[in-house]
């Protein structure tokens, strides 16, 4: 456990302040899969392509995008950090080798989504799980806020064709 503890925080140091690079290495993901996460705190995505746009009742949802011309349509103005993450893939439709999903959840406003592991369901679906973070027990609110948890997704076998996020016990699927 000291062991443990000890690289946590050699890699903290690394890091240097990059914390989704960091819940990155924690993550347990197939060698042939690259993920990068980065954690916004709000709703970058507009309407049609945001979990505010489900039928009321639904918590989580998923999107995906192969390209960077639609991923830059669905994002919001004023969004700096996805944009940037959005700039930074190399997307599949553009000669790349990555998708970008963005994993989303209507929850109370001290809620934190982290990348918890990747893995494969078959030949060619990947299931995320996602971890809440910043509260303990059930989590209730009647006023929620959108919580995103951006994923690009780099697999050496080729674009996932299925994604399923799961969030807190639901689940939202995407076809990428």
């Amino acid at each position: 456990m000291k062991r443990r503890a000890v690289v946590a925080g050699l890699c903290a140091v690394a890091s240097a302040g990059c914390t989704d690079r960091l819940r990155d290495l924690a993550a347990s993901t197939p060698r042939d899969l690259a993920v990068r996460s980065r954690y916004v705190d709000g709703d970058p995505l507009v309407e049609g392509q945001s979990v505010r746009s489900l039928p009321e009742g639904l918590l989580t949802h998923a999107a995906s995008f192969r390209s960077k011309s639609t991923a830059k349509a669905a994002v919001r103005p004023g969004q700096p950090e996805t944009t940037a993450f959005v700039e930074e893939t190399s997307f599949v439709d553009d000669g790349g080798g990555s998708v970008l999903v963005a994993a989303q959840r209507l929850t109370a406003p001290e809620v934190e989504l982290r990348l918890g592991s990747v893995s494969r369901t078959g030949d060619r679906s990947l299931r995320v799980a996602v971890d809440v973070a910043g509260v303990r027990g059930e989590v209730e609110t009647d006023d929620p806020v959108v919580k995103t948890l951006l994923l690009r997704l780099t697999d050496e076998r080729g674009p996932p064709e299925r994604v399923v996020v799961s969030i807190d016990g639901d689940r939202a699927g995407v076809t990428v």
